[in-house]
């Protein structure tokens, strides 16, 4: 069976990932983000109301026209967690494909979201929940199969998928924390890691992109974060005005933290700005 592999968005910059993996004649399409750098630079932009092409002369989105250049059919489009530089584009280029959207349950639900949103396209994929250890049967040959791995991020239900074709595994392995002892969710499944490496003719390609994988150290687990993070909520215990926290809004075991911490020393949590609200 030929493979091959399409890097068509998103390396070596933040923002529109996009990855084609063709197996025979079944192609697998991993992320669909959009690049905030290019939208945010223009006031009052609303993306909701444009265009595709127009997204993507802009370098806000994937060309994902390269597809046509693949002998094949698309048959899932799988995004691997919520971050808009990872979903971002899926409202505008995910109806293009007689494919289904294949995600973990969080991450479907904020798919979800941008599709309600988007007033240019109508997005009308099936839309199938998978957890992490889960497998699906991909394309009509009965050869391909596709799997989640749990990976810890900054977001909650994200994965690294895996597609088991006849040649080897092919291991989508972007965006993750090596975190052993995360605050909300079990841990990087790298116990799984290991033993698809065993497995059968082993692994034929691993695709790695993450925010400062080429620097040295490690980044500690959210755990961490959240001892110095109380550290900090409990030293203001007498303190008599307000407090202001910032975080990503979906990075929701931050949000959890601070709002426990809060309740802590009594004072009440308020959630500001459209996508916390969100």
């Amino acid at each position: 069976m030929e493979i091959e592999i399409a890097t068509i968005g998103g390396y070596e910059e933040v923002g529109r990932q996009m990855t084609a993996v063709r197996a025979g004649d079944d192609i697998v399409v991993f992320d669909m983000g959009l690049n905030l750098s290019k939208v945010l630079i223009h006031d009052n932009l609303r993306t909701e109301e444009m265009h595709s092409l127009d997204l993507i002369d802009m370098g806000a989105i994937p060309d994902d026209r390269i597809l046509n250049e693949l002998d094949g059919e698309v048959q899932a489009i799988v995004p691997t967690h919520g971050h808009l530089d990872h979903i971002g584009a899926i409202s505008k280029l995910a109806h293009r494909y007689e494919a289904p959207i294949v995600a973990s349950p969080f991450t479907l639900e904020l798919v979800k979201e941008e599709i309600q949103d988007e007033g240019k396209f109508n997005v009308n994929n099936d839309l199938v929940e998978m957890e992490a250890g889960e497998t699906m049967r991909i394309g009509d040959t009965g050869k391909l199969d596709l799997e989640f791995v749990n990976v810890t991020h900054s977001i909650i239900d994200a994965i690294n998928p895996v597609l088991h074709t006849p040649e080897g595994a092919v291991v989508y392995g972007l965006d993750k924390r090596i975190d052993h002892t995360p605050v909300i969710g079990d841990p990087i499944d790298m116990d799984r890691f290991r033993e698809i490496g065993r497995e059968g003719p082993g692994v034929l390609c691993y695709i790695e992109d993450c925010t400062n994988a080429g620097k040295k150290g490690r980044t500690p687990s959210e755990s961490v974060a959240r001892r110095h993070l109380k550290d900090v909520i409990h030293s203001i215990d007498d303190y008599d005005g307000g407090v202001v926290a910032t975080t990503f809004s979906s990075n929701i075991a931050r949000v959890k933290s601070l709002v426990e911490f809060a309740y802590d020393i009594g004072r009440k949590p308020l959630l500001l700005g459209r996508y916390l609200e969100k």
